[in-house]
């Protein structure tokens, strides 16, 4: 339903939806004031040492990132495959000499404009290999629904994170790339790793890194860089491969290392929107803590 209202609207140029994204960031910030509390405290605590005016900048230019996502995601519903690839240079070749090895790979990233369109990029250029996206379902059906429609329109394969481990039983004998947006907030605090992420102790699920190394698979970090408005630079950087020793939490200490000095570097395209510490820290997680 809401994809067939929302299909007319992504066949208008981009260049004329991102005037809509203009009005939209200035609203959510000057008048509806969305989630304002929420992203000015994230930003405040996760930078210091930054002065106010720096922060503002910060909370602005996410604002503007962030509808420029949605207008982006909603573009994916009808975007040609050579016209999104020429929105995107990403370098695979990391990624294809692991296939080439008859080996899966499990991809993490974090919530970095545009996640969306990392992972249609993927699917669209390694149409060879099961691209599998575990995702976390919405509350809203329609609103689900339509996500479902936009991440597999060009070939994903969506497990939802909540039944994962069943799911993906039908890849296991298959070639397939997984991808896994691993900074999620956990709901089971005592369950989760913890370690400190952007001067905050921080909970991060234990789960995602425990399913890779049950099945020893080779894992990649994917840095999304914006470049310029709609158009991004997608970097795969080796995260850890079960060639060297491997201890728990040492995938998830090494992704929260490369998540951060990403969003240091460009903070702005982090979604700061997101309640993500609404876990506290207690001395009774100490066993579940690994160094950052």
């Amino acid at each position: 339903m809401l994809a067939f209202l929302l299909y007319p609207i992504s066949l208008i140029p981009l260049r004329i939806l991102y005037l809509f994204s203009d009005l939209c960031a200035y609203l959510l910030y000057y008048v509806f004031k969305y989630r304002r509390k929420v992203v000015t405290e994230n930003i405040h605590k996760s930078f210091p040492n930054l002065t106010d005016i720096e922060r503002i900048n910060i909370e602005k230019k996410f604002y503007n990132n962030f509808c420029d996502n949605f207008i982006e995601t909603i573009k994916l519903l009808s975007i040609s495959e050579k016209k999104l690839q020429s929105h995107i240079t990403a370098d695979y070749s990391e990624l294809e000499r692991i296939l080439a090895q008859n080996q899966n790979c499990h991809i993490y990233l974090g919530h970095q404009f545009n996640w969306e369109w990392a992972n249609a990029h993927i699917a669209s250029v390694l149409k060879k290999t099961n691209v599998v996206v575990a995702y976390k379902p919405l509350r809203s059906r329609l609103a689900n629904d339509l996500m479902l429609k936009i991440r597999s329109r060009f070939g994903s394969k969506m497990v939802a994170s909540k039944n994962m481990k069943k799911e993906m039983l039908a890849f296991l004998d298959k070639q397939h790339i997984l991808i896994l947006v691993a900074d999620q907030n956990p709901k089971v605090p005592q369950k989760s790793f913890w370690t400190s992420f952007l001067s905050q102790r921080t909970a991060f699920l234990s789960g995602t890194e425990l399913n890779t190394a049950h099945y020893k698979t080779p894992s990649l970090f994917a840095n999304i860089i914006r470049e310029e408005r709609g158009h991004y630079k997608f970097v795969l950087e080796p995260l850890f491969y079960f060639s060297e020793p491997y201890k728990t939490g040492i995938i998830t200490s090494a992704f929260t290392k490369k998540l951060k000095n990403a969003i240091m570097t460009n903070p702005e395209n982090y979604l700061w929107s997101h309640k993500r510490w609404k876990h506290t820290y207690k001395n009774e997680y100490k066993k579940r803590w690994i160094d950052s």
